[in-house]
């Protein structure tokens, strides 16, 4: 018996909406690295003029689920994505903002693979139950970053954003060990 599941779900910084679909192509997508940070030019789409907001980045995860006689299989990626990320203005401290929300997901991306890894490790794991606990994983995520948005006021309280930058970086240390995107794990 072979059963798989791909689930790709999107959140997007500020007005967060969760949704499943396919995605075409993932070659507009940066995907979080140890090694890169965010620049400017990594957002690629105009500005939205009469928007309320500075920035708006596209970010989220794409999860692929896979179990079969032998191993479950998951990979869990956080990604960006370029072609609907914008920004009206170029200032460090919003760019450190928006890194931020992208961390932030890894973070919980990280969270995510230790619960998939627990339940594939005691056999109680299922496409539902995937389905189910990646449901759970966004919304945890979505309150995550409207929580980072309010307590930073969008990167305009600069003690509040290093302070955020500091607990965000030590999380992703906390964490570190389930930075491998894929885990595979025998039956």
């Amino acid at each position: 018996m072979k059963a798989s599941l791909t689930i790709f779900v999107f959140c997007f910084l500020l007005n967060v909406i969760s949704y499943s679909q396919e995605v075409d192509s993932t070659q507009n997508f940066i995907f979080w690295s140890d090694d890169y940070r965010l620049i400017w030019t990594d957002f690629e789409k105009l500005p939205q003029r009469y928007s309320e907001h500075t920035a708006f980045s596209v970010i989220g995860y794409i999860c692929e689920f896979e179990m079969n006689d032998r191993h479950y299989k998951v990979n869990i990626r956080t990604y960006f994505d370029r072609n609907n990320s914008w920004s009206k203005h170029w200032v460090p401290i919003l760019l450190s903002h928006e890194q931020g929300h992208f961390d932030l997901a890894e973070i919980y991306a990280r969270k995510f693979r230790l619960e998939i890894l627990e339940a594939m490790k005691s056999g109680n794991i299922s496409i539902k139950k995937f389905e189910q606990m990646s449901d759970a994983a966004m919304r945890r995520l979505e309150e995550a970053q409207l929580e980072y948005d309010k307590a930073t006021n969008y990167s305009l309280d600069y003690r509040a954003q290093l302070k955020w930058n500091e607990h965000i970086k030590e999380e992703l240390m906390k964490f570190d060990h389930l930075k491998n995107p894929e885990i595979v794990v025998s039956r």
